[in-house]
């Protein structure tokens, strides 16, 4: 099928989940799912062919937990006998975190992802539907594991909770910059909600994107049936009366996911076929010029800081630490610019004696140690541009691109790969021009090119380069008149290093601080500058005041000497996402653990496991972190733990509180079951549950957890304690 004439002129009708389908049909407590694809394939095959049957366009392959290519392999060659106009690889979370926030490296999750993307390409793949991803990290991995080893159209949707962002803080609207940028076909949300739920997200969603947009929402909320499985309430006929609205606000994919059925899909069939879809016309959206795991800095929402103290030149102490490979004064350092007001921190390694790709690449992780705020690659060397590029969590900035030849042909080509914004120098083989005209005539030039290029003027800022004054003091005034030309005539975004003005004078600040206010007059968008002069500051915050945009953001909170409690207080209060959290967590007991010193209560352990069938451990380890850094013992069980394992261990650690997990549906009977052996066994131990399939109703154990946070707060009523917060 033609596929983008597909999402253009029609929509294109997904199935709906498995779980239930399979464990009806024959799936084991326990069992993963995948695991029929070899040993009972007459099973899969059945239920993908009543979806097809149905109507669905396109079936996913039951490989959403998949581990090898053997699986992946089988899985997808079932799903392309079905029948279906299109067949799906589906493919969900590894289950773990990546560093920082976890122990799994970038390429460790790319790897894994490489590996299982061209056996399904092999054997019959269409697309690849990277889904129910609730880090953008990990779906960069994922997505270019997919661009890379495969030529198959990507799709991918992110799973949020009912606060609109994913587990790792990042808002629908940073997700849909980031995915875009990562090159995917169509994004969306699928999963943990119901219709009613995801239907405001969906409008929130349209508006960020101009890519075909996927819903797959939940069939409502889950609750137990006496058998021990997840029941879902929300009939065929209102699953299908939503799926209509969705349509009709925009969403050009649609389908279903935990608790939807062949009848679901069939009533949406119905739905769909009554309707006349009109094709979409093309918009212009305003798309942010970076985006960081949780933030997205949009040029229209207000001026731009791009802080640029993370540059070795002319600073003795981080030269001396890139040298040494000490990154606590680049963690120390992106911490001060972001408190101070930076939106965006420019990071380089150009010291000639340095590896710079190397260098650069661990600056970026350096600085996502500790900042969410979005980077800036500023390097000439390409092979560092991709290192570092390649690292980065969400979209990054390029610095920068002139109308050289050479650095179009390196550079663009990188942009586009990547999704990166870039800064494109006013100068080419002639070096820069001394008029304001001859400015502007390169840098169109730069403009045609990166748009030949797939790259459009969203993801563009023009640098009409400041000169120092002190040389050629005419200059200045060709200066603001090209920024000025630039917005007019080109509609671009403009940045200047305000502070080259000032190379060679006295009082150096406040003239760069005078000459940050001309330019501001003069239409600029975003300074490269240092946030932590006062002079710079405070003509800024004057400017804000006079122009009537007092209220735009100047600080972001975030001290990696803050402590422990004011980062929890923080994230009660929304201000403060999971990473910084978890981040602040482990430099807790990182620091407790090199003084020596613990906080750890002497009670018996909390036991904590992901149930039996289930290989995700993301919320599990989330909640021992937190556990810890209050002073509770903890022992962590691993993934896909039998029943029988955690009744033993209770016994053994004579355990008075036990944490489990599930995200599959499938697995909600592993949990009753690990529920109900562990109540009968040790009735005075308590149990706690928690996980994506999981609510309130869903388990008859004593508590159920929501986050990481009230996880804790059950395990002080539970344990008879409440330990103090570090």
């Amino acid at each position: 099928m033609d596929l983008s004439r597909a999402l253009n002129e029609s929509v294109l009708l997904f199935d709906g989940g498995m779980g239930m389908l399979l464990t009806e049909r024959g799936l084991k407590p326990g069992q993963a799912p995948y695991r029929l694809n070899t040993e009972r394939p007459d099973i899969v095959l059945g239920a993908h062919k009543e979806y097809v049957a149905a109507g669905a366009d396109a079936v996913s392959s039951n490989t959403f937990t998949a581990e090898t290519s053997e699986d992946v392999a089988a899985g997808v060659r079932l799903a392309k006998q079905a029948g279906a106009r299109c067949t799906a690889f589906s493919i969900g979370p590894t289950g773990r975190l990546i560093e920082p926030m976890g122990s799994m490296t970038f390429e460790e999750a790319y790897g894994h992802y490489a590996a299982l993307m061209a056996a399904a390409e092999q054997n019959g793949a269409d697309l690849v539907l990277i889904e129910t991803m609730s880090d953008l990290y990990e779906c960069k991995a994922a997505i270019l594991a997919a661009r890379e080893t495969t030529s198959l159209p990507v799709f991918c949707t992110v799973t949020v909770q009912g606060n609109g962002r994913t587990l790792t803080g990042a808002p629908l609207t940073a997700a849909a910059a980031a995915l875009k940028s990562m090159g995917v076909a169509a994004l969306g949300v699928n999963c943990s909600l119901g219709p009613a739920q995801l239907k405001p997200l969906l409008n929130e969603l349209l508006q960020a994107t101009d890519l075909p947009v996927m819903i797959q929402p939940n069939a409502g909320l889950p609750r137990l049936a006496p058998d021990g499985s997840a029941v879902y309430d929300v009939s065929p006929q209102v699953f299908a009366e939503y799926a209509e609205g969705f349509v009709r606000a925009g969403a050009r994919i649609v389908g279903g996911c935990c608790g939807t059925t062949p009848a679901h899909i069939a009533e949406m069939r119905r739905a769909l076929d009554r309707l006349a879809i009109q094709p979409k016309e093309p918009r212009q959206i305003s798309c942010p010029v970076a985006v960081s795991g949780t933030r997205a800095v949009n040029a229209a929402d207000g001026f731009i800081i791009i802080g640029e103290r993370l540059n070795p030149t002319g600073k003795k102490r981080l030269q001396a630490a890139l040298r040494a490979g000490d990154m606590s004064v680049i963690r120390q350092e992106a911490l001060r610019q972001q408190e101070a007001g930076c939106h965006i921190l420019d990071v380089n390694a150009g010291l000639p004696e340095l590896d710079e790709p190397s260098a650069l690449r661990e600056m970026v992780k350096a600085v996502q140690s500790v900042s969410n705020l979005p980077v800036q690659i500023d390097s000439s060397d390409p092979a560092a541009i991709e290192a570092a590029l390649r690292v980065v969590n969400g979209k990054a900035v390029i610095n920068s691109v002139s109308g050289k030849k050479e650095s179009l042909n390196a550079i663009l080509p990188l942009a586009k790969k990547y999704g990166a914004s870039v800064i494109c120098l006013a100068l080419d083989e002639k070096g820069i021009p001394e008029t304001a005209e001859g400015r502007l005539a390169v840098v169109r030039t730069i403009k045609n090119a990166a748009n030949e290029a797939g790259i459009p003027d969203s993801d563009l800022m023009a640098d009409c380069l400041t000169l120092t004054v002190a040389a050629q003091p005419e200059q200045a005034m060709e200066t603001l008149k090209a920024v000025r030309m630039v917005r007019e005539e080109l509609g671009l975004a403009t940045v200047l290093g305000v502070s080259n003005i000032s190379y060679g004078m006295p009082e150096r600040e406040k003239l760069g601080s005078a000459f940050l206010l001309a330019a501001l007059s003069a239409g600029l968008s975003a300074a490269i500058m240092n946030p932590l002069s006062e002079p710079f500051s405070d003509a800024l915050r004057n400017w804000r005041l006079l122009t009537g945009k007092a209220g735009e953001e100047e600080g972001v909170a975030a001290a990696e000497d803050k402590p422990l409690h004011w980062y929890i207080e923080q994230y009660d209060a929304g201000t403060v996402f999971l990473p910084e959290l978890l981040r602040a967590a482990k430099r807790e007991i990182e620091a407790l653990r090199a003084k020596g010193t613990s906080v750890k209560l002497d009670l018996p352990p909390i036991l904590m496991a992901s149930v039996q069938g289930d290989i995700h451990d993301i919320g599990k380890n989330i909640v021992i972190t937190m556990l810890e850094c209050h002073g509770f013992p903890v022992v962590d069980l691993g993934k896909d733990v039998p029943p029988e394992a955690v009744v033993a261990a209770v016994g053994a650690h004579k355990a008075r509180l036990v944490g489990l997990s599930a995200l599959m549906t499938t697995t909600v009977r592993s949990m009753k079951d690990t529920v109900k052996l562990v109540k009968a066994a040790y009735p005075a131990c308590a149990v706690m549950i928690g996980g994506a399939a999981v609510s309130a109703e869903v388990s008859d154990a004593a508590f159920y957890g929501r986050d990481a946070l009230e996880a804790v707060s059950i395990a002080k009523r539970v344990m008879g304690a409440a330990p103090p917060i570090p």
